[in-house]
């Protein structure tokens, strides 16, 4: 019978209606990727909702999204900010690079970090990502290290990838999300 009324089609192209609406919203958008099964809407809408304050929501905008996605963008958003308070604390590794002062540089990485990184990592009013925090490292001078030990420490933070981890919580977490709503 659906192919006799073309239904996959006529879904595609209320689909692709629905997305230029403007009235259409993150959180309707998720409630109708859960009710209607819409699963090309779900990556995009998870991942602009992490970058998103909770609290930015509201009331009616939360009571939207259904139980099982708002639990799994808060303990998304948990896992994150576990992380940075982790970054934060820890500061990456200085890598001696060819150096004649390598106390100096270890010195000078380490304010330049909780400086640098860290106070982008809990700054309260503006949400830098971790791609943003790595372009500042490699941009940056930091006046007591050394262009090698910078290089060869902006490299370590690369190779560790700590701070890209949070593109692995995300994509985690989606593919739980798929997987349920498939199921579903």
């Amino acid at each position: 019978m659906s192919t006799v009324f073309d239904v996959s089609v006529r879904k595609s192209y209320v689909i692709n209606q629905l997305e230029m609406h403007p009235d259409l919203d993150l959180p309707t958008k998720l409630q109708l990727c859960y009710r209607f099964k819409i699963l090309p809407w779900l990556t995009p809408a998870f991942r602009e909702f992490v970058s998103l304050p909770i609290k930015g929501l509201g009331p009616m905008g939360i009571a939207k999204i259904p139980t099982y996605i708002l639990h799994a963008l808060i303990q998304v958003k948990h896992q994150i900010s576990t992380h940075w308070l982790t970054l934060e604390a820890v500061v990456s590794p200085t890598m001696a690079g060819m150096c004649h002062t390598p106390l100096t540089c270890a010195n000078g990485w380490e304010t330049g970090w909780t400086t640098g990184p860290a106070e982008m990592l809990r700054h309260p009013d503006i949400f830098y990502s971790s791609w943003d925090i790595l372009a500042q490292l490699e941009s940056v001078e930091i006046p007591q290290v050394c262009s090698d030990c910078r290089e060869s420490s902006v490299v370590n933070v690369k190779e560790t990838g700590c701070l890209l981890m949070e593109d692995g919580f995300v994509e985690d977490k989606f593919e739980e999300l798929r997987a349920w709503l498939m199921s579903h």
